[in-house]
């Protein structure tokens, strides 16, 4: 995590002021207080806070994967160089993209299958993502319940992907499900059993009746 001089639009610029690491729970979740070393000036306007998708130690160049950003607030002009002031980070946009997207369960009670349809637009132009239907919520990330054939971008960023889960016994639950679209495919997002930095979701919904 950096603060920049710039913006969360203008990302051009080296960081100013780093932080130590920011490490997520097992669901995903950052809740920690870091301190930076000493800032002479204080908290600078005419910047931005940017959170990285890897460690300082493996961050890379800027058109590394591990460099991509994925969380960032702009530090509001007129803040007082003592603060406080409270940031609401959220993903920007890569390459002038911001990748949208739905996803349709439909449960047959008849055949008890259950139908996944997936959408996305803001793709990277032929880009493949893994998706799957996983216990838990976005804010609280859990286990994959079922896996979902990969989207595959078209060469505008446009990607559709369906399925059918045969013996389900029951309809998805009214909270407790959501679905993730993650940022590598199937093939590169696990490195044995464990998550590779493109396993980092890009969409997430909760499934909710």
């Amino acid at each position: 995590m950096h603060i920049h001089p710039g913006t969360c639009t203008d990302q051009s610029q080296p960081p100013s002021v780093p932080f130590p690491d920011l490490v997520a729970d097992a669901s995903g979740v950052v809740k920690q207080s870091v301190v930076s070393a000493a800032v002479p000036d204080g908290i600078p306007t005419g910047a931005y806070l940017n959170i990285h998708l890897a460690p300082m130690a493996e961050l890379g160049a800027p058109t590394d994967v591990s460099f991509t950003p994925i969380a960032c607030a702009d530090i509001p002009a007129g803040t007082p160089t003592a603060g406080p002031v409270t940031l609401n980070a959220q993903a920007p946009a890569r390459q002038d993209r911001t990748p949208q997207g739905t996803a349709t369960l439909t449960y047959d009670s008849t055949q008890h299958t259950l139908g996944v349809e997936v959408k996305a637009t803001g793709l990277q132009p032929d880009s493949g993502h893994a998706v799957h239907v996983h216990s838990g919520s976005c804010a609280a990330q859990g286990d994959v319940v079922y896996p979902v054939p990969d989207l595959q971008a078209d060469g505008a960023g446009e990607a559709t992907t369906t399925t059918t889960i045969d013996n389900v016994g029951t309809p998805p639950p009214a909270t407790g499900w959501y679905v993730n679209v993650h940022m590598g495919p199937m093939s590169q997002i696990l490195n044995g059993s464990t998550p590779t930095l493109l396993f980092a979701p890009i969409l997430c919904g909760d499934v909710t009746e």
